[in-house]
């Protein structure tokens, strides 16, 4: 096994990921645990999710607990600036509640009961985010970065399983995100974090009179040249060819 860890596709030979259509049991090469999955290496390397994503889950409870942004999108540079976040990955599912709720307890924004946002709400949304799978987008019909925004609205206004009016607002955060990335491109974890950081944001204007600054800028993206599959002119983050 290299040494070199990949930040797209394959992270152990940097090989282009198959997607299939059904799971298979495959054994991790970093951890040993079987874990079935429908995404492979075509060199027969698989890494599990917990493996994927651990280092840069990591990064997010640092910032939980340092971080004094107060606007989303920076909470978002600072976590894409660090080496541990992939390309692509299921990590972005825990950055967009991490976002949302990091700006929010610096803002010193209180729940609508009157409860503060604490570093643990930071933490148990980067937790529920991180049991979203990878590959959610095509296999589930379901963004997990789009399903990050209901994670945090849902923590804001304290929805559960049995509150009606709050699980309703929650599933508006996700519905919204969602509606966002039916646009029809391939999967991009950029992409998808700011349509759940646009989405969230906006709810949060909206509905609770709630400004955590200007949303994610459309032909803004810095990491055209890193992603194989980028769908350029057809993606509103797109900069372009001179960027």
């Amino acid at each position: 096994m290299e040494s070199t860890e990949h930040n797209i596709a394959c992270m152990v030979c940097g090989a282009d990921l198959i997607y299939d259509k059904t799971a298979k049991n495959q054994i991790c090469v970093y951890c040993g645990e079987m874990e079935a999955s429908p995404i492979y290496c075509p060199n027969g390397h698989f890494v599990c999710d917990s493996c994927h994503s651990e280092d840069a889950i990591a990064v997010l409870q640092r910032l939980a607990e340092i971080d004094k942004s107060k606007d989303p999108k920076d909470v978002v540079k600072k976590a894409l600036s660090h080496p541990s976040f992939k390309f692509h990955g299921p990590e972005h599912h825990s950055l967009v509640p991490a976002a949302i709720l990091i700006a929010m307890k610096n803002r010193k924004i209180a729940k609508p009961d009157g409860s503060p946002i604490t570093f643990e709400t930071i933490l148990e949304g980067i937790r529920r985010g991180a049991k979203i799978p990878g590959g959610f987008c095509g296999y589930a019909g379901t963004c997990g970065a789009c399903v990050g925004a209901g994670v945090a609205v849902a923590l804001f206004i304290g929805s559960t399983p049995t509150k009606g009016p709050e699980r309703k607002v929650a599933h508006v955060a996700t519905t919204n995100a969602l509606n966002l990335s039916q646009d029809g491109l391939k999967r991009c974890c950029k992409r998808a974090t700011y349509y759940g950081l646009t989405a969230a944001m906006k709810l949060l204007r909206e509905e609770y009179n709630i400004d955590l600054g200007e949303l994610p800028e459309h032909k803004s993206c810095k990491y055209t040249a890193m992603n194989r599959d980028c769908e350029e002119e057809s993606c509103p983050y797109y900069i372009g060819a001179s960027a």
